[in-house]
């Protein structure tokens, strides 16, 4: 698997990291035999997989769809690399995540690493080419809602930032518009603590066959408080609850840190996630240490995920942040 090159090269090393760690806890889910290592036999950023059988079906779709992928080869004994596949093909279109440019936005690629871990850590591993349902609680201008609208997903994201929500919502409309994409918008209300919730949803499809046969997919921006998510969207609804923390700055209507953010909002995020689904967070490690968050988790009733590959991804973002990944899962 040659990965995804990165101008900055102190990120290029660490992306290696990360990628070995994503494609270990797909391959645990997916084909648990299968060998996974650095690879030292080329000269450019690469990782090598020794599997039991030839890659197809839902194993080949997780590798299209790994985040840092750039091309999948078959590795000859003679050196020759013969070509496997390339990266997935984007429901809605491969540039979304990417083109809405903003100070503080988060990597697309690092967001489609923490898609999949949540996925892969997750009782919805062979379901991933399902209409899953994902939520971003503190969704900002929705690049991780992109990053499931692009897998065929239905997305669902929280904020209280209305002119973020209003700039995702304007370029989503730009979007669909500029591309022709067969799409709806409209603007609905619901009603959580009592009070009106304004949400904006979107119904949508790759093509204008499936849209004229009702083969759509949503998108809903939700300008309220991260721990409404049970409220809003109800219990037991969701597969999987993707969210990058805040790096230290207040958040929510109560506001303070993330750590009392996560002590207010996981119990509901836990109730609407459906049994075997998975939050998965990322974090700046120099504030908010992983084992607190692995506690919180555990204290809202996940099963904290440990151990294996979920412990691989602590990485340099800059001088001030070191990000981090922890994951847990509803078991009951």
């Amino acid at each position: 698997m040659l990965l995804w090159p990165h101008a900055n090269v102190r990120y290029q090393t660490e992306a290696r990291k990360l990628a070995l760690g994503e494609l270990r806890l797909t391959l645990d889910a997916l084909m648990p035999q299968a060998q996974v290592r650095p690879c030292e036999a080329l000269s450019v950023p690469s990782l090598e997989i020794d599997a039991p059988e030839p890659f197809e079906g839902e194993v080949l779709d997780a590798l299209r769809n790994q985040s840092l992928m750039y091309g999948l080869f078959e590795l000859r004994p003679d050196g020759a690399l013969v070509d496997v596949a390339g990266r997935a093909e984007a429901y809605v279109g491969v540039d979304l995540p990417g083109v809405l440019k903003y100070k503080g936005k988060t990597n697309e690629l690092f967001l489609q690493l923490l898609v999949n871990a949540a996925l892969y850590s997750s009782g919805f591993a062979h379901r991933a080419g399902e209409k899953l349902e994902m939520l971003d609680p503190m969704c900002g201008r929705g690049t991780a809602l992109f990053v499931a609208a692009n897998r065929g997903w239905n997305a669902s994201g929280i904020d209280v930032d209305r002119r973020d929500l209003a700039e995702a919502e304007r370029f989503l409309k730009h979007y669909f518009e500029y591309h022709r994409m067969k799409h709806d918008c409209r603007h609905e209300s619901r009603t959580a603590s009592g009070r009106s919730v304004p949400v904006a949803r979107f119904e949508y499809a790759d093509s204008g066959e499936h849209y004229r046969a009702g083969d759509t997919r949503s998108l809903r921006l939700a300008c309220a408080d991260a721990a409404l998510a049970r409220e809003l969207f109800g219990r037991e609804k969701l597969h999987l609850v993707v969210c990058d923390l805040p790096y230290g700055v207040q958040h929510g209507a109560v506001g303070g840190k993330s750590e009392e953010l996560l002590r207010r909002a996981l119990p509901s995020w836990r109730e609407a996630l459906k049994k075997g689904g998975c939050v998965a967070l990322s974090f700046n490690a120099q504030t908010l240490r992983r084992e607190k968050v692995l506690g919180l988790l555990e204290d809202a009733g996940f099963c904290a995920m440990r151990g294996g590959a979920h412990e691989g991804f602590e990485h340099w973002v800059e001088q001030a942040v070191t990000r981090d990944i922890a994951v847990g899962r509803r078991t009951n």
